[in-house]
């Protein structure tokens, strides 16, 4: 797990020029030094409009913030990168009731009574970060029903191409909330607070970036020196903004 995450956070920082998160103390119980704090798992269900959204994951999870974490990804895309199996991900497949309803259970069982985390992607495949309104499928409330008793935490997340050669990755956490399974609870009820929560995060963060707003944020990657840089220190000039 270590190797993997020290892997993709160098591959990260390959192809990005800078990685902002913001609200990361939200989910600090569930951490490495707040582990024995939190005796309830964690679902942190996060947008998915690209292919990093896992590699992503997996960083914020191992160096960055030290969670004991697993993952639920779309079994086409764990089909074709087999690695990602050797850092906690496991298949769901959608179309097939009877698989779905295998996988959660099988996530259920990981993180009943337990501090670990769990990632999820409740929009089901990838969709274009712009696209609206987001929609949540039930997986997300029927795990939680399985549970009986976990914390749910949005995450959206944001890659931009603006005054850098690389991109930059935005991370904004939402507020953690829990979720105490009861008879007049409905897996209706919870999806549609859920894709809630996560709109309304997947905008702020996406109002956050149009603004070039970094107030609040801390960075937890530093890419290479982009071209412009790299000429501007050899003549000894202060970079442009």
């Amino acid at each position: 797990m270590a190797f993997w995450g020290m892997w993709f956070q160098r591959t990260l920082r390959r192809h990005f020029h800078t990685g902002l998160m913001k609200g990361a103390e939200q989910v600090r119980p569930w951490t490495g030094d707040g582990q024995g704090r939190m005796t309830q798992p964690l679902i942190l269900y996060a947008t998915h409009g690209s292919w990093w959204d896992a590699a992503l994951s997996i960083v914020l999870s191992v160096p960055v913030l030290g969670l004991r974490s697993y993952g639920m990804m779309e079994y086409r895309q764990l089909a074709r990168y087999k690695f990602f199996r050797q850092v906690g991900m496991f298949s769901v497949i959608r179309e097939d009731a009877r698989s779905a309803m295998h996988s959660l259970r099988y996530a259920a069982d990981l993180l009943r009574d337990t501090g670990r985390s769990l990632w999820m992607f409740p929009q089901g495949t990838l969709v274009h970060q712009e696209h609206r309104p987001i929609v949540c499928e039930p997986g997300i409330a029927l795990l939680t029903k399985s549970i009986g008793d976990v914390w749910l935490c949005p995450v959206a997340y944001r890659y931009e191409m603006l005054r850098e050669q690389r991109g930059e990755i935005r991370v904004l956490f939402g507020t953690p909330h829990r979720e105490q399974w009861s008879p007049d609870r409905s897996v209706r009820a919870l999806v549609q607070d859920c894709t809630h929560r996560l709109t309304v995060l997947a905008d702020e963060v996406r109002h956050d970036a149009m603004h070039e707003q970094r107030d609040g944020y801390d960075v937890f990657l530093r890419g290479p020196l982009s071209m412009e840089q790299r000429f501007d220190r050899i003549l000894g000039r202060t970079p442009s903004r």
